[in-house]
C-alpha cells in the first residue's frame, strides 16, 4: 500500500508540474486530483497521439476532449488506465457528457466498460447514442481490479473510419479502503448527528432492532436509541417462545371458538414481564415499537400445535377448528395485554404502532398455484394445508387490535419474482375478506452488497412499487447488508447504504400516495449481528451495520446520513 500511495502522489505531482511548466497546452487540467475525503478523481482519458486532443473548443463549450477514432491504431482508442489500482477494492463513480459524430449513422452504440473478466466485463454504460446530441453518462460500480485493467469505450461496435467522439466534464472518482487518506470521523454515536432527525421529514420513523438483556437493558443503549431512533423492534422478546417463557401450560380454562364450541386454553396468561419492561423503557425514552411477531412457524412452542397442549405426550396435531381457537386466543391475549398496559401506563397512547401479524409464511419456491411454506417446515401448513391460517390471523388481529395500530405481513426475499407475486396474491385475499385488514408489507431486507439489484428490472425498488400498487404501505423492517464471501470494504458498504436510502426516499409515503413509511436497521453494531451465526457465512466475518462494537460510527453511517442531506 505504501508503494501505491507513492505512485499516486507521483502521478498527481507530475500532473501539477506539467501544468505549471507550460510544456503542454493540453495539460491545463491535471489528470488526477486528490479530493478532501482522500479519494482520487481522474479528469480526462489517456493520451493517444493525434487521436485524442484535450481542451478544445466545440460549439459553445471550452475544454472539450476530441477523439478522432480514424487517427488511432488502438482497438479501444478512448480509454483510462486503471493499472495503478490493481488488487484494490474500488468504488467507481463515473460521470461525463459526450457527443458522437458519424455522418453515415443516425445512432451509434456506445459501451463504457472495464476489462475485468472476474467481474464479468462490467458495463458502466450501454446505449445507442443519437448523432450530434450531447448525452449524459453517469454510473457507479464496486469492483476489485486485476492487473492492467482499463475503463474504455468498446471499439467493437464503432465505425472508427467515420466516428468522432467529443467528451466534456469527464470525472472518474476512485474510492477504496486504504486509497488516499480516509477522513470519516469515527464519532461515538452520542456525538454524531441524529439519524431520526435527519429522516423526520422523509419517514414516519427511523428504527433500530435490539435485544433486551444484551442491549435494551443497558443505559448506554437506551441513550443511543433515544438519539437515533423513533421506533425499535425487539429481536426476540415478543415472539411466542419468549412470551410463553418456554413453559408448557399445566392449568387450563375454556375458550369459545368461532364455531361455538369450547376449547381448552391456558388458565393463566403468558408471561409478559420482559414485554412490560420493554414497553416501560420505550415510554421513558420517547420510543415507539413494532410488535414482532404474533404468528411464525419458528420460535413457537411445539406443544402449541398438539392435542392436550402436548401435556400427555400426544403426537397428534389438533384439528383446524381447535387450531383456529388457539390462534384467536393467543392473538387476543397478546393484543389485549399491550392495549391494557398502554391504557394504564401511557394514558392510552400507543407504543406498539405496528404488528407483524404473520412472519415468513410464503415459500422460497413459490409458484402461482403453490405458495405457502411447505408442511415439512411449518406446522401451520401441516394443519391447514393452505393459507387459511394467515387469513384468519389477520381477521383476529383486526378484531382485537386498536384501529390505529397497523397490521403487517413480514417476510424476507420479497424482491424475488415469484415470492413478491405470492405476497401480492396474499394481499388480495386478505383485502377480499370482509373482517380482515392488512395495512403494511414488511420487507425484511437482509440483503447483500451485490444482491438484489436496487433499481431497475427485478429489483428491490420494483417490488416496493408492486406492493404499493396493491394499496398498502411498505416498512423496511430488518435491514442489514452482508459482505457475503467478499472482503469487507467500509467504503463499499457506505456506497450501498447510500444507494438504498436514496431509493427509499424516492419511494417514500407522502400525503398523496402510499410508499415506504419507515426503515429499521436490524441490529446496533457488527459484534451483535445475527449474520455471523449463519452457516452460509462460515469463515467469512460479516460487517453489515452502521456502528462498530464500541458504538462508533462507520462510513456506512455517513452513507445513510448523506442520503437524507441531499
Amino acid at each position: 500500500m505504501k508503494n501505491l500511495k507513492k505512485t499516486i502522489y507521483c502521478i498527481f505531482a507530475g500532473a501539477i508540474l506539467l501544468g505549471l511548466s507550460g510544456c503542454s497546452k493540453q495539460e491545463k487540467t491535471p489528470k488526477i486530483v486528490k479530493n478532501d475525503d482522500g479519494s482520487l478523481t481522474i479528469t480526462r482519458v489517456d493520451e493517444d497521439g493525434k487521436a485524442i486532443l484535450f481542451n478544445k473548443k466545440y460549439g459553445d463549450f471550452d475544454n472539450v476532449t476530441v477523439a478522432d477514432l480514424k487517427l488511432s491504431t488502438k482497438n479501444n482508442p478512448v480509454s483510462v488506465s486503471l493499472a495503478d489500482y490493481a488488487n484494490i477494492a474500488l468504488y467507481l463513480e463515473f460521470d461525463c457528457e459526450m457527443l458522437v459524430e458519424n455522418p453515415n449513422a443516425s445512432t451509434t452504440e456506445i459501451t463504457w466498460m472495464i476489462n475485468e473478466i472476474n467481474a464479468g466485463l462490467p458495463q458502466l454504460y450501454n446505449e445507442k447514442v443519437p448523432s450530434g446530441e450531447w448525452v449524459k453518462v453517469s454510473s457507479k460500480l464496486f469492483i476489485v481490479l486485476g492487473e492492467k485493467r482499463s475503463l474504455y469505450i468498446s471499439g467493437s461496435t464503432l465505425d472508427k473510419e467515420n466516428t468522432k467522439i467529443y467528451i466534456k466534464n469527464f470525472s472518474l472518482k476512485l474510492s477504496g479502503d486504504g486509497l488516499g487518506e480516509q477522513k470519516f470521523e469515527a464519532l461515538n454515536w452520542m456525538d454524531a448527528p441524529s439519524l431520526k432527525e435527519a429522516y423526520k421529514d422523509y419517514f414516519d420513523y427511523f428504527g433500530l432492532a435490539v435485544t433486551y438483556n444484551e442491549e435494551l437493558a443497558r443505559k448506554q443503549v437506551q441513550e443511543g436509541l433515544a438519539r437515533h431512533a423513533d421506533c425499535i423492534t425487539m429481536g426476540n422478546e415478543f415472539k411466542p417462545d419468549f412470551i410463553f417463557a418456554w413453559n408448557r401450560p399445566t392449568e387450563f380454562t375454556d375458550f369459545t371458538g368461532e364455531d361455538g364450541k369450547s376449547y381448552k386454553v391456558p388458565l393463566n396468561p403468558p408471561k409478559f414481564s420482559t414485554v412490560d419492561r420493554c414497553l416501560n423503557i420505550c415510554k421513558n425514552n420517547g420510543l415507539k415499537m413494532r410488535g414482532h411477531v404474533l404468528v411464525w412457524h419458528a420460535q413457537t412452542p411445539e406443544w402449541f400445535f398438539y392435542e392436550d397442549w402436548g401435556s400427555t405426550g400426544s403426537n397428534e396435531l389438533v384439528s383446524i377448528d381447535e387450531m383456529n381457537a388457539r390462534l384467536e386466543w393467543y392473538i387476543k391475549t397478546v393484543l389485549n395485554h399491550i392495549k391494557d398496559w398502554e391504557d394504564t401506563n401511557n394514558n392510552g397512547e400507543r407504543i406498539v404502532t405496528t404488528w407483524d401479524v404473520v412472519n415468513e409464511a410464503i415459500s422460497d419456491n413459490a409458484t402461482d398455484t403453490s405458495w405457502v411454506r411447505p408442511e415439512n417446515s411449518s406446522r401451520w401448513t401441516k394443519i391447514y394445508k393452505d393459507e387459511t391460517y394467515i387469513i384468519n390471523a389477520f381477521r383476529y388481529a383486526n378484531r382485537y387490535a386498536p384501529k390505529d395500530v397497523k397490521l403487517a405481513y413480514n417476510d424476507y426475499g420479497c424482491y424475488a419474482k415469484q415470492k413478491r407475486k405470492a405476497i401480492c396474491k396474499l394481499i388480495d385475499e386478505i383485502k377480499a375478506t370482509p373482517d380482515a385488514r392488512i395495512d403494511v408489507i414488511g420487507m425484511q431486507s437482509h440483503v447483500k452488497v451485490d444482491y438484489p439489484a436496487i433499481t431497475g428490472k427485478d429489483s428491490f425498488e420494483e417490488a416496493v412499487q408492486m406492493f404499493v400498487e396493491k394499496g398498502v404501505n411498505v416498512q423496511v423492517t430488518e435491514l442489514d447488508i452482508a459482505n457475503g464471501k467478499s472482503p469487507n470494504s467500509d467504503l463499499r458498504l457506505k456506497a450501498i447504504y447510500n444507494q438504498y436510502f436514496n431509493m427509499f426516499i424516492r419511494n417514500r409515503k407522502t400525503a398523496d400516495k402510499n410508499g415506504i413509511e419507515g426503515v429499521t436497521i436490524w441490529g446496533l453494531n457488527d459484534e451483535g449481528t445475527w449474520l455471523n451465526a449463519l452457516d452460509e457465512y462460515n469463515g467469512y466475518t460479516q460487517y453489515p451495520l452502521l456502528f462498530r462494537n464500541s458504538f462508533t460510527c462507520k462510513p456506512a453511517f455517513y452513507g445513510v446520513l448523506e442520503a437524507a442531506q441531499k
